[in-house]
């Protein structure tokens, strides 16, 4: 018998919940294809790549193992990779979430904002150069 699922703790929950290609007519496509984004993807992707955590601070965000962060990160970027490159509805739904408040999570994981600060600014402007050094090609 399999073990029961943990709660996966997230601090946000979007209000858009479908994301389609458009056409250059101003049409939204559907080519039929359906992609589920579960809200523990969506929020690995917010915290890693919008907010700037690493996978460990994920994981101790969303009370969950850094393996099981870096499972539902991958799944994640696949599906977004099949919205962008086949032209997938992307729809986001599901999951055993608990909803928390965003800024009791970074308290009680220990994260300073002027420290999330320092590390935002550090990885932006590391992004930055390499898109930099990219575009003077």
């Amino acid at each position: 018998m399999p073990r029961n699922k943990k709660y996966r703790r997230i601090g946000y929950l979007t209000s858009i919940k479908h994301f389609a290609p458009i056409s250059k007519a101003d049409e939204i496509m559907d080519n039929g294809d359906k992609v589920v984004l579960t809200n523990e993807e969506f929020e690995t992707i917010r915290l890693i790549d919008y907010k700037g955590y690493t996978q460990v601070e994920c994981s101790k965000s969303m009370n969950i193992a850094r393996t099981t962060v870096q499972q539902l990160y991958s799944d994640a970027r696949y599906k977004l990779s099949l919205l962008l490159l086949e032209g997938s509805n992307l729809y986001v739904d599901g999951g055993i979430i608990e909803l928390v408040n965003d800024k009791e999570l970074e308290r009680e994981v220990g994260f300073e904002e002027n420290e999330l600060y320092r590390i935002r600014q550090r990885r932006n402007r590391g992004w930055r150069n390499r898109q930099f050094r990219n575009s003077d090609k």
